[in-house]
């Protein structure tokens, strides 16, 4: 049995020191009770140096001890180290490194080998190191086969080819990690209620990603209102001019300029009004 003074207590110090509360430190415990049982010195804080030296934040550190404490149990020179070391040799930037250990630990813990290969595929798909989208097409690519057939699946439904969704993917990695439920209700919505071509859709493929609720149907329902008034069939638009820009451009562009011919147009892109509602 361990002695809580000599072990135990020189744990919880540490880790409490790193900044996480009490009650998430409890949480984390609870949930992976080895941590207390792996060497302080040669162990614990060895790693928590090493992912500060990447992550240049005791926050992030701190995040990943409460979110996904295991990388703490691995022995990182095995598989962590040569990951990362890889991913600097193809010129990832600090900041590359950063993201996918943030976001993704288990990934960077995976077989040397393995990883490798999911590394070697995206290089060889055409993304570049120093950019994010390298971060995130290994990301996709680490995931389960599944998730990408299901992606594709929905996404042939809608007439795209595989050059479509290769394409779609090398614009937007995180279009393949859509659930069917959300690829096929965006899809239905743009397509046969807003008009835009479904092939017009694969050149844009991060409205996909976008809240369907939050983003695309209060937007649609501004420039289905524009559109009824004839206020826009001279404007130059386009799917991406009218879903992608921050919500302050597009207010500007398309709800605030137009409101002293439309005073309800602000309601209408808080859902306050329904379209049909608005005067003649």
């Amino acid at each position: 049995m361990a002695d809580a003074e000599k072990t135990l207590l020189p744990k919880l110090e540490f880790f409490c020191s790193t900044g996480i509360s009490r009650m998430d430190l409890a949480r984390t415990l609870s949930y992976d009770p080895a941590l207390l049982k792996i060497s302080l010195q040669n162990r614990i804080i060895p790693a928590y140096n090493y992912l500060k030296s990447l992550l240049l934040s005791e926050d992030k550190v701190m995040k990943i001890l409460k979110n996904k404490p295991w990388i703490f149990l691995e022995n990182l020179s095995k598989n962590v180290v040569p990951n990362i070391e890889l991913l600097r040799e193809l010129g990832m930037p600090p900041s590359g490194i950063a993201l996918l250990l943030a976001h993704a630990p288990n990934i960077v813990m995976k077989k040397h080998e393995l990883f490798s290969e999911i590394v070697g595929e995206v290089k060889e798909l055409g993304f570049e190191p120093m950019k994010s989208s390298f971060v995130s097409a290994i990301r996709v690519l680490s995931g389960k086969k599944t998730i990408w057939s299901r992606s594709s699946e929905a996404y042939r439904k809608w007439g795209w080819s595989e050059d479509d969704i290769l394409s779609a993917f090398k614009l937007n990695p995180m279009c393949m990690t859509n659930s069917e439920k959300k690829i096929m209700e965006t899809m239905e919505f743009l397509v046969n209620k807003m008009g835009w071509p479904s092939a017009s859709i694969a050149k844009y493929p991060t409205v996909v990603c976008l809240s369907l609720e939050g983003r695309i149907i209060p937007r649609c329902s501004v420039v289905k209102v524009l559109f009824s008034k004839g206020l826009m069939v001279e404007e130059n638009f386009s799917l991406a001019s009218v879903l992608c820009p921050a919500e302050k451009p597009f207010l500007e562009r398309f709800v605030i300029r137009y409101l002293d011919q439309i005073p309800q147009l602000s309601n209408v892109y808080k859902r306050k009004v329904d379209i049909h509602d608005i005067d003649d």
